[in-house]
């Protein structure tokens, strides 16, 4: 939080749901998304149901 970075990136769907949940608990405003999605996104193979923790600056990419 202290660096204002708007995304936080995770190796696995553990580190995923914990760094989650510590945002929505002390209200931090940055999205948590895996490292896969990235790696699809930018391959153009993520799907659209699949943006689900993109913000809204990602979420249209490529679609």
């Amino acid at each position: 939080m202290a660096t204002g970075a708007t995304y936080v990136v995770t190796p696995c769907h553990n580190c995923h749901a914990q760094i989650e949940d510590l945002a929505h608990h002390h209200g931090a405003d940055y999205h948590t998304v895996h490292l896969w999605t990235l790696i699809c996104l930018s391959l153009g193979i993520l799907g659209e149901n699949e943006r689900t923790y993109l913000g809204p600056d990602l979420a249209e990419y490529g679609l």
